[in-house]
């Protein structure tokens, strides 16, 4: 199986899109009214060949030639610096934004209506909901089957763990599965940590016994899936977190920690939106401070935000994020930094 999305004015117009491309052979997984129409994900039957990627990346820039990540030389003045009095500009410098991303988000700022009791971080807000979608999980986690997804050591265990306590202490039913069976410590781990909350816990060898414990689910329950770790770079491992997400008509969120290399992070969310993933929960917020390989990934598999992990700990909820949120977070990353700075020096 492979995954391909059709928008549309209308589910029905998407439909007909289609109908007159693939037949009626194609199986619709996911429809999505996301506020610009309607998103139809579809399952396509696909030969013995890893299928190409069908979720194609949005480049970030004013040309369609340009690469994001290897755009001209930014033009923040001389010696490709920004000037010392803008501030949004050495916010999005210190994260390592690619530079035409950077620019995108600098050069709106500017232009964009002010005021004099604006601040940089107001300003920041406004720039990244004109540029990003934020998406919270929210109630939707419990009519479709959530699969955790992303590279080794991504949080994806933990954000598990996290939305499971939330959503138990609201008094909701929540069914945990895990398909980790290489890891050493993940099953164990969960296995422990669904036993103290009190739901049940199971281990999918095949993606049959995934489809039979979401067909066995409560309804209302949540449904929250454990993915085994997979190498953005194996096509093999990214058709098989498709496939999974097939079988239970669930959606896969990438989990990407922050404080990665920029492209790294762009490569690897685009190598996920193969898998169907749309959302991405940004983990590691409270250890990383550098926060532009989650933007550059964001742009590059056209994610929508969801909540973020800052926290550790399973008891800690995965905290909601929005533009204004994450403006906060990215001028304290970079205002913490210059105080550090400043008490070095004196």
């Amino acid at each position: 199986m492979r995954l391909k999305a059709y928008q549309a004015a209308t589910a029905e117009d998407a439909i007909r899109q289609i109908q007159r491309e693939l037949g009626d052979d194609a199986l619709v997984v996911a429809t999505e009214n996301d506020g610009a129409g309607v998103r139809v994900v579809v399952a396509i039957e696909s030969g013995p060949e890893i299928p190409e990627p069908v979720f194609e990346p949005q480049i970030v820039g004013e040309d369609d030639g340009d690469d994001f990540r290897n755009p001209p030389a930014p033009r923040f003045g001389r010696g490709g610096t920004p000037p010392e009095s803008d501030a949004l500009a050495k916010v999005l410098s210190f994260h390592g934004l690619p530079p035409m991303l950077a620019a995108r988000l600098e050069e709106g700022g500017r232009l964009g209506r002010r005021t004099s009791s604006d601040s940089i971080g107001s300003t920041l807000a406004r720039r990244l909901a004109g540029t990003f979608r934020f998406a919270p999980l929210g109630g939707r986690a419990t009519a479709t089957p959530l699969l955790l997804v992303g590279p080794p050591a991504s949080g994806k265990t933990l954000a598990v763990a996290k939305i499971a306590a939330q959503a138990t202490l609201e008094g909701m039913t929540v069914r945990i599965v895990s398909t980790d069976r290489a890891s050493a410590g993940g099953v164990p781990a969960l296995s422990a940590f669904a036993q103290i909350l009190g739901v049940p816990f199971d281990v999918a060898e095949r993606p049959e016994d995934l489809q039979r414990f979401a067909l066995g689910k409560l309804r209302g329950a949540i449904l929250l899936v454990d993915t085994a770790a997979a190498n953005p770079n194996n096509a093999a491992d990214i058709a098989a977190l498709g496939r999974l997400a097939v079988a239970v008509g669930g959606e896969p969120v990438l989990t990407l920690p922050a404080g990665l290399d920029v492209s790294e992070s762009a490569e690897t969310a685009e190598a996920f939106a193969r898998a169907g993933c749309t959302r991405l929960i940004p983990t590691r917020l409270d250890v990383a401070r550098r926060m532009g390989g989650l933007l550059a990934a964001a742009a590059a598999g056209t994610y929508a935000f969801a909540e973020a992990s800052v926290s550790g700990s399973p008891a800690d909820p995965l905290e909601a994020l929005d533009a204004e949120r994450f403006a906060r977070i990215l001028v304290a990353a970079a205002g913490s930094r210059a105080a550090r700075n400043t008490e070095a020096v004196s």
